[in-house]
Formats: structure tokens, C-alpha cells, sequence
């Protein structure tokens, strides 16, 4: 609970009685209807908004009847100037309207925003907007914010943002303000949208949202009490419900920092994309969680973070200027970084530089580490690349450090690549953290153990699909070396020996061999760890649990494997990721009956290792269950023979070394699925919190083969003990001899069947793609694109909806055929048609239609304009050079667009006419596209 919560309720005490009773009865309260999310007239008829659920809580928690009237905003403020109504729910703060009006705080943020077109060129300075003509609606705050931030901006005033709408698309203004959405009521929110997605959103300035009484200081006092009563944690929940993205309740919303190729960015329909984004994908996928992802800039996403909008940032650099309450959940990436340059100054090495400045973006976590390896440079902090750009192109700056996988990509969009260079022995890796709120402990948790679920060749084979470059790989890494920062490297060479305990006599996991060495699996695991951290370790062996455990609290050794997470042991210890999965078994005699579950243990005593979280929690979970602790499994066995407990419970790897060296006969072990399973979990000394980051990269390091071959080479698990083990091998191998003879013939029959029809599928599916695909390109030919319109054209007469054609003949192919040859023409065609397929959606067709001509058809359209979109999104991507392998190309496009049904309506005549329309295309200046009605682009 907030101060300022706690001040008002203790006022609210003496006070709040008497002056909710002295509120008018019904209390009016003024409201826009056409104001989204804030104040708004529903599909319904009635009114709705975070404003009205506001103002309803309020009057709830007085006792006062409230009465909306609502209007467009002029005729709002009409009512609050004529004292028709008693107060304003919603209005911006502004100067002018604090000396016109008492103004007071709702305690809700809003912001004033411009949305950008999705097709223009990135806008990355709002100075950049003067090239734009602004939408504001009339008398809004967004007239003054834009006048004020933009002075000489050109501002197109509309009477209401349906009008500023309908303007957009219209494609009248490329610009339009707003608050934080887009209203979905406005009939053609889905195009809207699309056309101004979230990602293209510039934030101008933060407007306090506050309510307005028209000279009537007494109201003023009085509705200040009531308001001033409304939680922290309310207004959050407000926020979040309309001022985040629409999602179910049970669907975590990630923020995906945008322009971050090819870790996190979009694509150009805006859905989120890259190395973070798959990886998040993955985690959601083992933890069984709803995801859904908010494309926007770093800045904007650790704000909505911090607002509660969004539930977890993908991935942000370590920094220690987060905003408050934001905190790291899971340490997700290491990236490097290093310093670019302009080629023309010839730098051989960072010397060169000669004690320049040196740009570094705002939230960099490595400044310290430049300033302290050079010395000799400035440095300055920038929030844009482009302004770094421009800087080290206007020679201010010398050069700037920037992601070694990104700036390469950014360089590209801009079309600057050719101009910078780098240095590869500049390098400095950066975490990545995914981000949370402080008190989202629990989601923290669940992060963490979704991507240690995750197998290291999952991730790897993520990575590889996304990073060319093997020195930018981070998991790859792990399996030889694990990547270490300097900081953990450091620590390691400052703590040359760590002291692993482990017990004597607990095979096949910690033993001591017929030597007195250390031996079984835990030895062998931190050998592997040793090596791939280049760390040593010495192992000190116990023979009992509870000495072993007390060393580690008294820091004499520094950690322990095979451990539980135990609140009584978090004073003294820290503990790693899961790396084990710990099965338990059950130890019966075996006159006993089957025990396949937990229920069958009811009404019996149980003896289970004192160490163990489930002898504790056993009971708690199954009171008809008596357990005995024991000390160990010896003497769990011993107990079980007197007869003195009914079965013994222990870990699979325990049960089966000492059931195979005990010459007790007559039991058997049975494992029981539903019992609780408990993490085995490596506890380290408390003051040692980096080794715990350190073991945990160790652990990743160690993948599923691994793992299952350091197991297998110790664990040999026997389900019935008592029959003589060579006895027990020699009938398996007579029994098993007489069934592989019978069964052989009928596999080798059967494999010799299915291998046959799988070979005839195969061929009869190959024959029947040749036929309906190009040699080359594998696209869609002739005769499939013909079908397929054809079933186009009847779904969308019969839903009454629009589809396009496009016609397209490359402009300069020929001249590329010509000077490279046939060869060189066709990886042109293989990379133009790679091309138009990630153009369009997964539900259009790119087909080749012959030679250097391809149509594509686009279905479910809203309007004709979006094709004319997809038209000149290939313009655009047609225009940049092409890399082959006999050097960089340039062609061109020429588009015909056929519509249906306004140019026909069978797949004949809209082939005809988009045909025709390319040619006109071709006689008129070429790399344009047309519509049969329309003037060109």
C-alpha cells in the first residue's frame, strides 16, 4: 500500500462520511463517446471505458449515483462550461485548462501518440514528421502536444478520429495522433491496424489523465477524497484491461523489442520473428502456456512492462537502470558487440582512433568495460543508431560499438553497408535477460525452469537457423566450451580449487572404488563440468549426509550435489537448475502384491532417507501413510527384513545398486509413477551466488546424449532380486532365441511390404509435383495457379469477397541472362521467387507462370488497395540489389493487378487483363504496377 493510499484512507476516516453525503444525487458526469478505450459507446449502445469503470468504482465506494452524459468531445466540454453537468470524467491535463477548470488526478497515465503508416521509411526523430502532414481531431490535446513537439509541423484537423480514419486509409495523411490503441469499434479496425501497427508508434509525451469540475472548489475537495481512496493496484488492473493488448486473461503477453534483426523484429504483415521470439515459442510450448507477443521499441516495452501492460520482456541488455519494480527473471542470451567504423578512414586498429569519441547506445551494459580496456577513448551515450550513424558519418564520433549480429542487418535496410567496417578484436559480449515485475515471483520461477527444460540441441539448432555467423553463436558454444563473461572467468581464477562433498557409500551416484577414490556418477558429471569451465574441483568424501550438510553451512566445503531445495537450508545455501530427474522405487518382499500407485501404500509403513523432501511431505500429502525416516537405504533394508516396516522407498539409481549387491533374497522393486518427484539440485555455499550462474551454464552444457551416457555407464537396474543373475541372463537368451526366429521372418516380410508402398507413394507423390510445379523454382505453375483461382473464385462468390491477380514481368532480366549467362538467370529467378513468396501471406499463391513472368493471387482481401500494397512492397524489395555469385544484379518489375470481380470473373479474363495491364506497364516506364482503373503508383 502506497503513502499516498494511506494518508487518504486515515483522512477518509473522519471525513469521507459527511462529504460523500453532501455529493449531488445523481452525480453527472460528462463522457466522450468516441474516445477508445478511454470513454466510448460500445457495439450495445452503452457506454464503456476505463473512464466509466473508474467513475464507478468511485461512486461504489461512496455510496453516490452516477449519471453519464456523453457526446462528442466539443459537446463534452459544452456541457462542463454550461454547468449542465457536475464534473468532466476524462480530460488531458493542460495548462489552459488548469487555469479554466479545477483539475484533479486520477492517478491513471495516458500518452500522446502519433502512429506512423507502415510503408513509409522508419521514422526515427520526431523532427523526421515535418515531411508528413499530422491527423489531429479538433480542440483534442494531440493539437497542442504535436504544435509544441513539432513546430513546424502541418496539421490536418478532423471533426472526430472516425473521420482521421477514414482519411488514412484513404491514404489522405500517412500520420494520425492517438492515445495508447486504436479503437477496435471503428468499423475497419483489422485494416487500420494494419496499415498503423503498434510497432510504428512514436510516443510524444505523458498526459496526465484528470477529471475537471467547472468552479465548484467544495466538489473538487470532496470527489479528491473519493478518488484519492482508488489502490495502486486497481488502477494497474485498469491499465491493464484496456491499455494493454487484447488477450485472454490466460495469455502472457511478451514484450518483443523491434529492430533487433535477427534476434527480435517483425515482419512486414507485424508479427514478431527471431532467435528470442522462437526461443520464447519453445518455452511456452514445454511449460503449456498461452503466449501472445507486443511488437514495440525498447523504451515503450520496459514501460508497459513496468505499467503492467505486457507480463515479461523477451530479452533486455543487463543494465542497472531499469525503471523501479522491474527486475531480471532468466538470463536468456549472451551477445556480442563491437566498435564499427567508416571504411574510407582506414583504421588498422583502435589506436587509430587517436582518443576519439565513441558512440554507445543509452542502454549498453558494457561502458565500464570499454572505458577500463580503453582508456584512451570518450564515450557517449545514444538512444537511436541513426543518430550514431550520423554522428560518425558527420565525423563527431570516431566510430560506435553496436551488436555484431544486428548492425550488420540495420546497415543493410539503410543501404549503408558498403561505406562502415569493423573491428572483430573489439569485441564485448552482453548478457540478455528476459524482465519482469518484482512481484511476479512466481512467473519468474516458471520462466526459469520452462528454459531449463529446454535440450541444448533444441537451442542450438534454433540458433543455427537464424545466425550465419559462427562467431555470433552462443549455445553452439556450450558444446565444447562454455561461454564465460570476463566477470565469471575472473571468479573462477580467484577460487582455484572448489571443494565438492560427497558420501562414501551412496552407488551408483557417490562412492568410493575398491581404491578408496572418488568415484560413480556425480564424479564423472563434475569431470565433464571441469572441463568445459576450466575450473577444478576436489572432492571430499562423508559418510553420512548430515556432516556433509553442516560443512557446507560452516563454508568449510563450498558444494554438494544431489541436493533438495529446503526452506531450512536457503540461510546457508543457494541452489542450481535441475540436472537430474529423480524416479523412486519402491523395495517390497516379493510375496507382496503389485504396487503401481501411491494408494497402495495405504495402511502401510514406509521407510524412506531422512534427507529426502518427500519424507517430509509424504505424510502431509498421504496421512493414511506412516513413514520411517531412516539414515540410510542399509538401513531401510534392514528394517524391511525384521519386518518392521511393510516397504522402503528410495531413488531408482540407489534401489538398484543395492539391490544388485545384497545378498538379502527374495525382494523386488517396483517404481510408482504418480509419487511426488523432487529436483536433484546442486547446493552451493551462500556466498558463493556466481559459482550458482556458473554451474547452471555447465549443466546446459551437458545435453541429453550426454546425460544419458554418464547414467547408463553406472545404473544397471534389476525389477526382481533373487535369481542368480547369469542364470537370469542365460534364459532371456534361450527364450528370446526361439521368439527372434519366429518374429524374423514376419519383420523382414512386413519391412520388405511397407518399404515397397512407401516407395510407390513417394513416386506417385513426386510425379504428381512435377506436374503441377516448376523444375526451377519449385513454385506453383501454369496449370496449378489456373486451378487454383479457379477455387478461389468460388469460395469469394460465394462469401461476396475481393481477391487480386498480379501479373509481374521482370524489368532487366534479359540484360542479366546476356552478360552472366543461363546459369547466373536462374539463381536470379530462385532468389526473386524466395523473395515473393515472403511477401505475401501463407494463404496466397506465388506461381511461375514462364520464363521471367510470375502471377500471384491474393485472396480475402478488404479492399483493392491492399494489393496495390503487396505491389509495392515488391517494388521496394525488387529495387535493391541482388547478390549472385557472379556479383550483385539489378532488375526491376512491372505489375498488372486484376481484381475480382470488378475485372472478371473467371480465371481467363482476370488472367487477360492483368496481362494486358502489365504490358501497358511495360510501355510506359516500367517497375510501376496499375490497376484497370486506376492512375499509376
Amino acid at each position: 500500500m502506497t503513502a499516498r493510499t494511506i494518508i487518504s484512507l486515515i483522512y477518509l476516516c473522519f471525513s469521507l462520511a459527511g462529504a460523500s453525503a453532501a455529493l449531488p444525487d445523481p452525480l453527472r458526469v460528462a463522457v466522450s463517446d468516441d474516445t477508445y478505450p478511454y470513454m466510448y459507446t460500445d457495439e450495445q449502445g452503452q457506454l464503456a471505458g476505463l473512464v466509466i469503470d473508474y467513475w464507478q468504482e468511485v461512486g461504489r465506494r461512496g455510496g453516490v449515483q452516477l449519471q453519464f452524459v456523453s457526446g462528442n468531445w466539443p459537446q463534452t466540454i459544452a456541457l462542463l462550461q454550461s454547468n449542465a453537468v457536475h464534473l468532466h470524467g476524462g480530460i488531458a491535463y493542460t495548462a489552459g485548462r488548469e487555469q479554466r477548470y479545477h483539475l484533479g488526478d486520477t492517478g491513471i497515465d495516458v500518452y500522446s501518440n502519433v502512429f506512423i503508416q507502415r510503408d513509409i521509411p522508419p521514422v526515427n526523430a520526431l523532427s523526421e514528421l515535418k515531411a508528413y502532414a499530422i491527423g489531429v481531431v479538433d480542440k483534442s490535446s494531440h493539437v497542442d502536444t504535436v504544435a509544441a513537439l513539432v513546430p513546424d509541423a502541418v496539421l490536418k484537423y478532423y471533426p472526430n478520429v472516425t473521420a482521421m480514419y477514414d482519411a488514412a486509409l484513404a491514404g489522405d495523411i500517412k500520420v494520425i495522433s492517438g492515445l495508447d490503441r486504436l479503437p477496435p469499434r471503428y468499423s475497419r479496425y483489422d485494416e487500420l491496424q494494419q496499415q498503423f501497427p503498434l510497432y510504428r508508434k512514436i510516443p510524444l509525451r505523458k498526459i496526465d489523465l484528470n477529471y475537471a469540475v467547472n468552479d465548484n472548489a467544495d466538489l473538487t475537495q470532496q470527489l479528491k477524497l473519493l478518488t484519492q481512496s482508488i489502490e495502486r493496484d486497481y488502477l494497474d488492473k485498469l491499465e491493464r484491461r484496456w491499455l494493454g493488448v487484447d488477450a485472454d486473461e490466460n495469455t502472457l503477453l511478451l514484450g518483443v523489442a523491434i529492430d533487433n534483426p535477427p534476434y527480435m523484429h517483425v515482419t512486414q504483415q507485424g508479427e514478431a520473428q527471431g532467435l528470442f521470439v522462437d526461443l520464447w515459442r519453445q518455452w511456452a510450448k514445454v511449460s503449456g502456456v498461452n503466449i501472445a507477443f507486443v511488437p514495440d521499441s525498447s523504451f515503450s516495452s520496459l514501460q508497459n512492462l513496468a505499467k503492467g501492460r505486457i507480463d515479461i520482456l523477451v530479452a533486455f541488455p543487463d543494465n542497472q537502470n531499469l525503471p523501479a519494480g522491474i527486475v531480471p527473471a532468466h538470463h536468456l542470451y549472451n551477445f556480442p558487440s563491437e566498435l564499427f567504423y567508416l571504411k574510407k578512414n582506414n583504421y588498422i586498429n583502435i589506436s587509430d582512433l587517436n582518443g576519439g569519441k565513441v558512440g554507445i547506445f543509452a542502454n549498453a551494459p558494457y561502458a565500464a568495460t570499454l572505458k577500463q580496456r580503453y582508456p584512451q577513448l570518450s564515450f557517449a551515450r545514444y538512444r537511436q543508431l541513426t543518430e550514431m550513424l550520423q554522428g560518425v558519418q558527420n565525423g563527431e564520433l570516431a566510430g560506435f560499438f553496436g551488436a555484431s549480429a544486428i548492425i550488420p542487418q540495420r546497415l543493410q535496410q539503410l543501404n549503408l553497408t558498403d561505406i562502415f567496417a569493423s573491428f572483430s578484436d573489439s569485441r564485448v559480449v552482453s548478457p540478455m535477460y528476459s524482465l519482469v515485475h518484482e512481484k511476479q515471483t512466481e512467473l519468474a520461477e516458471k520462466i526459469r525452469r520452462g528454459f531449463v527444460k529446454l535440450p541444448l540441441d533444441a537451442l542450438v539448432k534454433t540458433e543455427q537457423r537464424w545466425l550465419t555467423d559462427e562467431s555470433h553463436y552462443y549455445f553452439t558454444r556450450f558444446l565444447h566450451q562454455v561461454p564465460l563473461t570476463d566477470a565469471e572467468q575472473n571468479w573462477l581464477q580467484q577460487h582455484k580449487v572448489l571443494r565438492l562433498g560427497m558420501l562414501r557409500n551412496w552407488p551408483p551416484m557417490e562412492f568410493t572404488d575398491k581404491y578408496g577414490a572418488a568415484a560413480g556418477v556425480t564424479v564423472d558429471m563434475f569431470n565433464l563440468l571441469a572441463k568445459r569451465l576450466d575450473a577444478r574441483f576436489e572432492f571430499v568424501l562423508f559418510d553420512d549426509f548430515d556432516t556433509m550438510l553442516l560443512q557446507l553451512k560452516r563454508q568449510q566445503i563450498d558444494l554438494i550435489a544431489n541436493v533438495s531445495d529446503r526452506d531450512d537450508r536457503r540461510s546457508f545455501a543457494r541452489f542450481s537448475d535441475e540436472f537430474w530427474p529423480t524416479q523412486l522405487a519402491v523395495i517390497s518382499d516379493s510375496s507382496r502384491q503389485a504396487v503401481t500407485r501411491t494408494a497402495d501404500l495405504y495402511g502401510s509403513k514406509v521407510a524412506i532417507y531422512q534427507d529426502y523432501e518427500l519424507a517430509r511431505r509424504l505424510p502431509q500429502l498421504h496421512p493414511q501413510i506412516t513413514v520411517v525416516a531412516v539414515k540410510d537405504l542399509e538401513q531401510a533394508l534392514v528394517l524391511l527384513q525384521r519386518q518392521e516396516v511393510d516397504f522402503a522407498l528410495d531413488s531408482v539409481e540407489a534401489v538398484s545398486e543395492t539391490l544388485k549387491q545384497t545378498v538379502m533374497l527374495g525382494l523386488k522393486a517396483q517404481v510408482v509413477d504418480d509419487l511426488p518427484h523432487y529436483a536433484s539440485l546442486i547446493a552451493v555455499r551462500e556466498d558463493y551466488a556466481p559459482l550458482v550462474t556458473i554451474l547452471n551454464k555447465g549443466l546446459r552444457s551437458i545435453g541429453q546424449t550426454e546425460r544419458k551416457q554418464l547414467y547408463q555407464k553406472w545404473f544397471d537396474f534389476q525389477v526382481t532380486q533373487g535369481i542368480n543373475n547369469e542364470q537370469f541372463v542365460r534364459m532371456l537368451w534361450q527364450i528370446g532365441g526361439a521368439v527372434l526366429a519366429l518374429l524374423t521372418f514376419f519383420v523382414i516380410w512386413n519391412l520388405s511390404l511397407r518399404r515397397e508402398v512407401t516407395l510407390r507413394r513417394q513416386a506417385e507423390q513426386k510425379m504428381r509435383f512435377m506436374a503441377t510445379h516448376d523444375d526451377l523454382t519449385k513454385l506453383p505453375n501454369r496449370g496449378l495457379i489456373k486451378e487454383r483461382i479457379e477455387q478461389a473464385l468460388l469460395q469469394h462468390a460465394r462469401h461476396n469477397e475481393i481477391m487480386a491477380l498480379l501479373f509481374i514481368d521482370l524489368d532487366g532480366f534479359k540484360e542479366v541472362n546476356d552478360a552472366h549467362g543461363h546459369d547466373a538467370g536462374d539463381e536470379l529467378l530462385l532468389k526473386l521467387a524466395q523473395q515473393l513468396s515472403a511477401t505475401v501471406r501463407k494463404s496466397d499463391t506465388v506461381a511461375r507462370f514462364g520464363g521471367d513472368e510470375f502471377v500471384i493471387l491474393l485472396t480475402g482481401l478488404l479492399s483493392r488497395e491492399d494489393a496495390a500494397i503487396v505491389a509495392g512492397k515488391i517494388l521496394h524489395q525488387f529495387a535493391q540489389p541482388v547478390s549472385l555469385s557472379v556479383g550483385e544484379v539489378q532488375v526491376g518489375a512491372s505489375i498488372g493487378i486484376a481484381i475480382y470481380p470488378d475485372d472478371g470473373t473467371d480465371s481467363a479474363k482476370l488472367l487477360k487483363v492483368a496481362d494486358s495491364l502489365m504490358y501497358r506497364i511495360k510501355q510506359q516506364g516500367k517497375n510501376q504496377y496499375c490497376f484497370s482503373r486506376a492512375v499509376f503508383s
